[in-house]
């Protein structure tokens, strides 16, 4: 009997402690709603609680310089729909600032076998050619730059009244490069090269990077890209509308539309150090070194004009948003395509050409360039919560999809075809490999996780 009775004594101990820590919260909540919505003028906003918000690209903004709306329980007397609040005239303009943490990825670029290997006891003729059945491969045939990376934002703006019904907002974001890079190993069981279609032989070949023995060298690959983008908007309030039966609810529409801007660039670049040993079975001089470099960059810029819709439901200090808009306009894409070979005999001196392997100045080295219109859509989703009355904090969601960018690695030569005699020092005869594909599309899907902190004023 004993035990039954401390056991209830124990629950109903555990039952006030948790209705107290209930009250304690409760309490808490309805300090915090007060102080959300709390006018300029010191007094509780019986009118200006419930205005509409005007939401900026990158951020958000609510009525009374705070956030969406207000959670005073013990006000009713809400503004109707589409109606300024009568609180409106006795406010100044204001105007908001915020930061943003990124955290997104790229859809990645896919690279072709750049450099292979086989056993040391395969003959020079035979290896690191992707014909044969022993050949690795150790870099290539995979994607890279697809990794989550970090990246930030920064936006802000002002309203152009009072009503906050209108306003001009501005952002601009980075997220930041995702670098890849591979540099062949330095071990004496194997040979390492470079492989290509040789389409003066008609099959497959490799150059040559490191040979036990006979040609010390390595060979680095370097993939990166980034995207970055801003804009300048305005923001206009198509509807909003609170419930006057249950304070604290809130919802709206927003019209965006204004300038946009974006910028993705991407690089490869191919690059062998090797020097001819000793005990070298060719016709090169002991201690020659050749530095080859093959190095393709693109470069993708965006200018014109966008437009959608910001939607929000507010209850309370929380609240949830979605946002919708295409940026239309002009794309500009560039194409680079640069090599060079040095070469340093001993006693002969040094010599530097234009070209490496995969790049000659007889056929693909250049700059190209076209332009074309474009449509690129964004999307976005997020939870926010009032903080104070000027600090709000979100999180969410983004998605862009760029459906026409030119990539480094989509400009190498078709199938990785060479002839040789276009190659330093480049020869008479040779065909049109290394090739120019011409500018070619991919699509960039750049999307990820949103954390950010906004001050109002």
């Amino acid at each position: 009997m004993s035990m039954h009775l401390g056991c209830s004594r124990s629950r109903r101990a555990a039952m006030l402690l948790v209705l107290s820590a209930c009250g304690f919260v409760s309490q808490a909540c309805k300090l915090l709603a007060q102080e959300v919505v709390v006018g300029d003028s010191g007094g509780t906003a019986t009118g200006a609680t419930m205005e509409g918000a005007v939401i900026s690209d990158g951020g958000w903004e609510g009525g009374d310089g705070g956030c969406y709306g207000g959670c005073d329980g013990t006000s009713t007397d809400c503004m109707s729909c589409d109606t300024c609040a009568p609180a409106c005239s006795q406010r100044c303009c204001s105007g908001w600032f915020g930061a943003e943490y990124l955290y997104w990825r790229l859809d990645g670029n896919r690279l072709p076998p750049l450099i292979t290997a086989s056993s040391a006891n395969v003959p020079l003729d035979e290896a690191a050619q992707l014909d044969e059945p022993g050949t690795q491969i150790l870099c290539g045939d995979e994607s890279v730059n697809d990794g989550w990376r970090s990246g930030y934002r920064f936006f802000g703006g002002f309203w152009l009244d009072c009503c906050q019904t209108c306003g001009i907002g501005a952002d601009y974001f980075d997220i930041g490069d995702d670098d890849y890079n591979y540099l062949s190993p330095q071990d004496s069981s194997i040979i390492v090269g470079r492989p290509f279609d040789n389409t003066e032989s008609g099959g497959d070949d490799a150059e040559l990077v490191s040979v036990p023995d006979e040609l010390d060298g390595s060979g680095h690959v370097n993939s990166s890209d980034s995207f970055q983008g801003g804009g300048v908007s305005f923001n206009k309030a198509l509807w909003r509308c609170c419930d006057p039966c249950c304070p604290g609810i809130s919802s709206g529409v927003t019209l965006l539309g204004g300038y946009r801007y974006y910028q993705y660039e991407s690089n490869l670049s191919v690059t062998e150090n090797l020097t001819v040993l000793e005990n070298t079975s060719t016709q090169l001089v002991p201690g020659t070194t050749f530095y080859v470099h093959d190095h393709f960059r693109t470069e993708n810029e965006f200018h014109g004009t966008d437009i959608g819709l910001q939607v929000y439901k507010q209850r309370c200090w929380w609240w949830t948003d979605g946002m919708a808009k295409v940026a239309m306009g002009n794309q500009h894409r560039s194409v680079w395509v640069s090599g060079t070979t040095i070469t340093s005999v001993p006693d002969s001196g040094t010599s530097v050409e234009q070209g490496g392997l995969l790049t000659s100045g007889a056929t693909n080295i250049g700059r190209y360039d076209d332009d074309d219109f474009v449509v690129i859509p964004e999307f976005r989703v997020g939870l926010g919560m009032c903080v104070t009355k000027c600090i709000s904090v979100r999180a969410g969601y983004n998605l862009i999809y760029w459906g026409d960018v030119a990539r480094a690695a989509d400009h190498l030569p078709p199938g990785l075809q060479v002839d040789p005699r276009n190659l330093p020092p480049v020869t008479s005869g040779g065909g049109n490999e290394p090739a120019f594909p011409g500018i070619r599309s991919s699509e960039l899907v750049a999307h990820g996780l949103d954390a950010s902190v906004q001050f109002q004023w």
